[in-house]
């Protein structure tokens, strides 16, 4: 498990040293209500003060005016400045010219994309850094949206566990409400990580932490911790199988 006073230490320098190493103004961030944008918020705004630190609440369906609030909360509770602008129009614009009914993953995953895109035209105009808010469990599951919530300039949760992130929140004063809340990306109506990942977080991060870390199999990770070997199969294929979102776009080589 992991020792919380020392990554939180280790987050909160990391996040003043690419500050400073990159000559910018401070970070943006999407607030979306949920845990984890609360805990990448507040190691930020502790890191670098809350004066150096943008918001941005991206209200728009299916996210719920309770989240929105919640994260508009959070900032001015930070004394952190934010922006509201909605992601709705523009999602609309692009559904309505695409030449076919977009599925829902593909909709969702237009939604990410143009957080992502709001999120740098707010970076650029402030001179900031992208701040991004994934963690471990997500990464190593490509749970994520390639070229949306993944696309960010700094990371400073990529090496914390899912299950290790209500530890975090509460030993840097996040509210309770943002713990209990289920994980969600807010990507389209009803959508839940754990329903969609088909297991409990804590069920993921115990199936990673020994195959990743321990390089156990997964016929080892079975037997020593009564996890259904079925869901440990699956899990290990998620894994291996979304590499690609872990690693840059793949191109010839030309200097041979």
């Amino acid at each position: 498990m992991v020792d919380v006073a020392r990554a939180v230490e280790r987050m909160e320098s990391f996040l003043a040293e690419q500050l400073a190493d990159a000559g910018a103004e401070g970070y943006v961030v999407g607030v979306s209500g949920g845990l984890d944008s609360a805990v990448a918020t507040t190691l930020a705004a502790r890191a670098v003060g809350p004066e150096s630190v943008t918001g941005l609440v991206m209200p728009g369906r299916p996210n719920s005016e309770a989240n929105m609030a919640d994260a508009r909360a959070l900032c001015r509770d930070l004394g952190v400045a934010f922006e509201d602008v909605s992601i709705q129009p523009i999602v609309d614009a692009t559904e309505a010219q695409l030449p076919f009914e977009p599925a829902t993953p593909t909709l969702g995953n237009v939604r990410a994309r143009t957080r992502m895109v709001l999120e740098y035209a707010v970076a650029n105009e402030h001179d900031q850094l992208v701040l991004g808010a994934g963690n471990r469990s997500e990464r190593l599951l490509g749970y994520v949206t390639k070229y949306g919530d993944d696309a960010v300039d700094v990371q400073p949760m990529k090496d914390l566990y899912k299950s290790d992130v209500p530890q975090v929140a509460r030993h840097v004063g996040v509210d309770e409400r943002f713990v209990e809340k289920t994980p969600t990306a807010a990507l389209w109506e009803g959508q839940t990580d754990e329903s969609e990942l088909g297991a409990e977080y804590e069920t993921i991060d115990t199936v990673l932490r020994r195959v990743v870390d321990a390089d156990q199999s997964p016929a080892q990770v079975a037997r020593a911790t009564g996890i259904d070997r079925e869901i440990v199969d699956r899990l290990v294929d998620r894994w291996q199988s979304s590499a690609h979102k872990r690693t840059q776009p793949p191109g010839p080589s030309l200097r041979e």
